[in-house]
């Protein structure tokens, strides 16, 4: 029986063949330099890289020794072995009043920790005590009494974790406080907030400067609904105004005189009563007085609406006349 002869390869199957070999070699050769400058580099960083120093700014309220010892991280570990995002997460959660973390890492042996803090600005009631809030909605402590804060009534908070914002899954009125707190803040009102009560969701009761009563009847278009009503209160009350603010089904604002004493009994869900003096956003109005001695009116600001973006600013005709009756 007679053999097969062997294929004979062409000079130009046998160049391809020896091109596909070294292209094999140069690419495990390049993987092999690889893996060793990779198990250099991390011998490298586990051996000269440790953390000797941790210094920390921006904190007041805590000392930076508390918190070097609320970190993971520690001197004599690894600068690169750690996550700053988690590190900085589980600070902001432990140490309730800081608002913001930053970490750097410096070589050749530093972690320099950056801090920003907040402060409370409303009380509410919570676990037989009170829950003291920051204006981002951060649950930050409690205490047996308000602290003097400005008092949330009628919001029922459930399961908060300190050094975590609120949630809907605190309650129902979590979220519009988180609103309410954050539009007050924008609108630069906090700081002379009176009181909050949420105890009916759609007459909402905002205390401003221990003299106005601000009624709402949701926090829809709320940013607008402040910003009309602190110019209003600015630039077309008296300093000696005191009583309620509210808006009418056809969104214009009006002004009822009371005393302070009725307007601090709204933060506590009691109706305060008064003279309506109406300041319309598209007409004049009068009311008199209760004795019907004086009598005020207001003019109107051009049928400004919530959909209006430049209606708190648009409303300059509103203007104000007292006179005798």
């Amino acid at each position: 029986m007679r053999r097969s002869k062997r294929k004979q390869k062409t000079p130009e199957q046998m160049r391809r063949r020896a091109n596909r070999r070294q292209r094999l070699f140069h690419m495990i050769g390049r993987l092999f330099f690889l893996s060793v400058l990779a198990a250099a580099a991390v011998l490298a960083l586990t051996i000269f890289f440790k953390v000797d120093t941790i210094a920390v700014e921006g904190a007041t309220r805590y000392t930076a020794e508390e918190i070097v010892a609320g970190m993971t991280v520690k001197q004599g570990d690894n600068l690169y072995l750690w996550n700053k995002v988690k590190e900085a997460d589980m600070l902001l959660e432990k140490f309730p009043y800081l608002q913001t973390v930053q970490m750097r890492r410096l070589l050749p042996d530093t972690v320099e920790v950056t801090v920003t803090e907040c402060s409370a600005v409303v009380a509410a009631p919570y676990s037989g005590g009170y829950l003291f809030i920051s204006a981002q909605g951060k649950a930050l402590e409690q205490s047996a009494n308000d602290g003097g804060l400005p008092v949330v009534v009628g919001a029922t908070l459930n399961d908060v974790t300190l050094g975590r914002v609120l949630t809907a899954e605190n309650g129902e009125q979590a979220e519009v406080l988180l609103d309410i707190l954050q539009n007050l803040d924008a609108a630069g009102m906090l700081e002379q907030l009176s009181f909050l009560n949420l105890s009916d969701l759609t007459d909402i009761r905002i205390g401003y400067q221990d003299r106005f009563d601000i009624r709402l009847e949701s926090v829809n278009n709320l940013s607008y609904y402040l910003r009309f009503a602190q110019t209003v209160i600015d630039e077309r009350l008296s300093p000696s105004d005191i009583g309620r603010l509210y808006w009418d089904t056809q969104n214009r604002l009006h002004f009822i005189p009371d005393t302070a004493d009725n307007v601090a009994r709204s933060g506590m869900a009691t109706a305060s009563t008064g003279t309506t003096v109406p300041v319309t956003a598209d007409g004049d109005a009068d009311a008199a007085a209760d004795d019907g001695d004086a009598a005020q009116q207001s003019g109107g600001a051009g049928g400004d609406t919530p959909e209006d973006d430049g209606a708190a600013e648009d409303d300059e005709a509103v203007q104000e006349d007292s006179e005798d009756g």
